[in-house]
Parts: C-alpha cells; structure tokens; sequence
C-alpha cells in the first residue's frame, strides 16, 4: 500500500531562502501539512518493509537585474531555487530526526544515515511561473515557493 501528499509553501520575499523562516508566515493547519512529510521519513524508519520518498522542488522568480545576461539570470534564478529546495529538504530532515529521537530511535546524524527515507532535490528556477506577468511583489512572492511530494510505501 502507498500513500502520496504535496505540500507546498510560497511566500518567500526577494533573496529569502530559509524554509522554516516561510513557512512560520503561514497557518498553522499548511505547518501541520508540512510536518506530515516529517512524519513519514519517522515512519519509514520505524517500520521495517516501509519506505519514503521526498521530492523537493525549488522555485524561484524572474531575475529582472539591469545588466545581467539570459545565462546570468538563468543562473541566479537557479541558484535561488536550488537554495530553497536545500532548506526545506533539511528542515524536513531536522523534524523527522527529532521525531525518532524523541520516540527512542536511533538516531541517524545525518540524511545519509537514513535507511528506508530517500530525498530528492531540484532546482525549477522560474521555469514554472504561477504568475508570469508578475504585477506585484505579491505576484513575485507566489514565484518564489517550494513544493515537495513525500511518498510512503509499506
């Protein structure tokens, strides 16, 4: 049996990276939603014959800097997101190991410690716009977002 949910938090101002720092900007009931992918790398290191898989993508805006060539802004566009992604992958991780800890588990140090939890990264840049015309920094703010899918298999 499997299960699979996609969270995904926006909301990040212009040069913002930390996950933990956006996601607190929203409800608690999307902090909740975001946990529950904390809770099934927990759960798949509990539970032998389980396994988790997180997807992380960053997203970023467009960067409009005077000056900069396409492959500069590509570049700085995915440098962003891949930053993004990087944080909330760790603050996934963070969560999920206080969670065996705080449960008697052995603690894994490290993602690389995981036995039956697997993460995956990627940088969109602003190749997958939710606004592509932004007209305000609200718009940009929309942009510039990670989502991640966490997948549980037993």
């Amino acid at each position: 049996m499997s299960s699979q949910h996609t969270t995904e938090v926006d909301g990040y101002l212009s040069g913002q990276f930390d996950f933990a720092t956006a996601l607190a900007t929203h409800s608690q009931a999307l902090q909740d939603d975001a946990m529950n992918a904390a809770l099934a790398v927990a759960k798949a290191e509990k539970f032998s014959g389980t396994f988790c898989t997180i997807t992380v993508v960053g997203h970023s805006d467009r960067d409009d800097t005077p000056g900069l060539t396409q492959d500069q802004r590509r570049a700085s566009e995915l440098n962003a997101s891949t930053k993004r992604a990087e944080s909330a992958r760790d603050w996934i991780f963070a969560q999920a190991r206080q969670l065996l800890i705080d449960d008697g588990q052995p603690d894994p140090g490290t993602i690389s410690g995981l036995t039956r939890s697997f993460f995956f990264t990627q940088p969109a840049g602003a190749a997958q716009l939710k606004k592509p015309n932004p007209a305000s920094e609200t718009d940009r703010q929309r942009n510039r977002r990670v989502a991640f899918l966490a997948c549980f298999l037993n």
